[in-house]
């Protein structure tokens, strides 16, 4: 009887054994055997179910997961992209402020000018008006430059008219610059 025993128990160990290399070598499913075997057991089939929901919504809840993730990553590098467009933009905008700076000082000094030409013709007609004998004094009390300014502006006539009455070294400097001034 002993012997019966042991050869029943050797029995057991060598089917357990091969269900056990079988199963690790993948020529039986064993997880999918042992789930319907539990199946068809009716105490345990409502624990298996139950475990089934809960193994569906967690791959459910992965797969938004993982999903959820992809959208992440690609907020981020719409952000990113949105940045370097952002400094970009920064850039451009200090560049154009730069030119806007520019251009109102090249409109504040084209003003400027402007007023002043407005001035120079305001002499020339003013001592055009006068008398070669009576600018000429007036006229030698001014700089240079706004002499030759006024003079520019005047008739031809009445710039020589005037240059007559001037000191002659005042004329001659004078003349000098309106040769210059006329090339």
């Amino acid at each position: 009887m002993r012997k019966w025993i042991l050869v029943i128990v050797l029995l057991i160990i060598a089917i357990i054994a091969a269900f056990s290399i079988f199963a690790v070598t993948g020529v039986i499913d064993a997880p999918a055997l042992f789930w319907d075997v539990g199946m068809k057991i009716g105490w345990i089939e409502p624990h298996l179910k139950l475990y089934a929901i809960g193994q569906d919504a967690e791959q459910w809840i992965s797969a938004q997961v993982d999903e959820l993730q992809q959208k992440m990553a690609a907020l981020e590098e719409q952000e990113a992209a949105l940045q370097g467009e952002k400094a970009q933009l920064d850039q451009r905008k200090q560049q154009l402020d730069a030119r806007e700076a520019s251009i109102d000082q090249a409109a504040e000094k084209l003003a400027a000018e402007q007023e002043q030409l407005r001035s120079v013709q305001t002499l020339a007609a003013l001592y055009t008006e006068m008398g070669p004998e009576e600018a000429a004094p007036i006229l030698a009390k001014l700089e240079q430059k706004l002499i030759l300014d006024v003079l520019l502006s005047m008739d031809m006539a009445d710039a020589a008219l005037v240059l007559t009455e001037l000191p002659t070294d005042l004329a001659v400097a004078l003349s000098k610059q309106l040769a210059t001034a006329s090339e």
